[in-house]
């Protein structure tokens, strides 16, 4: 996975994880090998990140930014580009799941109270990412039908 996004967050993820040192020692722990030099190549765009790297380093930090990024992906298989009708309804549903997961996160029922847990947080973040794909959809759609 070598695109900007991608990088971002694993980099992200290393510096939560204590820097380059710790998840190249996590990574060694988990699968025998781990270098510092490979760990920061990922962190710089260098090299594109490794499904291994960014499973072990989300596991250690205990948040999965990377792995909901690509589950969202999942969401869009099958959409035609022209189906607006189907894009306004996928709107509704993704616009109420993101809305719903905030909510619920600050509500007296979250172990975070005023705070975002990690899996709040991460909760958050995945649906937030799926509303605005959609919506990013829906004006590829409509420019594409000018």
């Amino acid at each position: 996975m070598a695109d900007p996004v991608t990088r971002g967050i694993f980099d992200g993820l290393v510096r939560r994880a204590g820097g380059v040192e710790a998840v190249a020692a996590v990574l060694e722990a988990r699968y025998g090998v781990g270098c510092k030099g490979t760990v920061s190549k990922m962190c710089s765009g260098q090299i594109g990140v490794t499904v291994d790297a960014a499973v072990a380093v989300e596991d250690f930090v205990g948040a999965f930014p990377l792995t909901n990024r690509m589950f969202e992906r999942t969401g869009r298989e099958g959409v035609r580009a022209g189906c607006l009708k189907e894009l306004a309804a996928q709107s509704t549903v993704a616009s109420g799941q993101a809305h719903s997961s905030l909510i619920r996160a600050f509500s007296h029922l979250s172990p975070g109270g005023e705070s975002l847990t990690a899996e709040e947080r991460a909760e958050v973040i995945a649906h937030m990412r799926a509303a605005r794909q959609v919506l990013t959809d829906i004006i590829d759609a409509a420019e594409a039908a000018e």
